[in-house]
């Protein structure tokens, strides 16, 4: 894998929530913060795409986006609950 170091500023309690949370899950700070960015844009990306087929769906159905957008997220909590 061809890495890059960065630098940037944070907060010391929030780099203290993060070197304990590292410590926790048996990682180091930079295979930690390498996983939440992933995670960040993962779900960033699985927001998008879901926004975009609500509103096919809104616009095949004649709904209007936020009742589409209100369906799902009920779609969302049921399947949710289900696999609990």
């Amino acid at each position: 894998m061809d890495t890059q170091m960065i630098n940037f500023v944070i907060p010391k309690t929030l780099l203290g929530d993060v070197d304990r949370a590292a410590k926790e899950s048996a990682r180091s700070r930079s295979e930690f913060l390498r996983e939440a960015i992933r995670q960040y844009l993962e779900e960033k990306e699985e927001k998008e795409q879901l926004f975009r087929a609500v509103a096919r769906s809104a616009n095949r159905n004649n709904l209007a986006e936020n009742e589409a957008l209100e369906l799902a997220q009920e779609a969302k909590q049921w399947s949710r609950r289900r696999s609990k």
